[in-house]
């Protein structure tokens, strides 16, 4: 039996349609798309209040319920509660800033504050908007990036 050769062209070709297919199938990353957001890290369900996990290993474990608002004088007072849906205890630190009524940025002197969310608990957030014009709130959460917390945890 003769055995035929391929010639180079129809195996350039056939890498060619491999390569083009194969690249066609990559997902984008972000560095490739500037405009991504990762939706999972942003709970923007209420018309006036926003969640933002800082932390990828939050996602799916802390969520905001019963959200709240109402005037104090000419301020806007918000309450939100932050629900830990897993069944770890969690060190965390929040942040609050304050947007107008179209969703330009008020306060963004936001100091974090620390708190500890045991497993299914509901930590309730109350804050005032410093100005006249607040209307939405950005409650954001991440886990501290703090060595001191880490020893303190292990020394325990």
């Amino acid at each position: 039996m003769k055995q035929t050769k391929m010639p180079s062209y129809l195996m350039l070709s056939l890498l060619l349609i491999t390569v083009f297919s194969v690249s066609a199938c990559k997902p984008a990353t972000v560095a490739e798309n500037p405009n991504f957001v990762a939706q999972d890290t942003l709970d923007d369900t209420h018309p006036r209040a926003r969640l933002v996990l800082g932390s990828d290993r939050l996602v799916g474990n802390i969520r905001m319920a019963n959200i709240k608002f109402r005037k104090v004088g000419l301020f806007t007072q918000a309450q939100i509660g932050i629900q830990n849906l897993s069944d770890v205890r969690y060190n965390l630190e929040y942040k609050v800033e304050w947007e107008d009524a179209n969703g330009f940025m008020l306060d963004q002197s936001g100091v974090w504050h620390r708190f500890t969310l045991s497993p299914t608990q509901i930590d309730t957030v109350t804050a005032t908007g410093k100005v006249q014009e607040a209307y939405k709130v950005v409650f954001t959460v991440r886990l501290p990036d703090d060595p001191f917390i880490i020893n303190n945890k292990y020394q325990k």
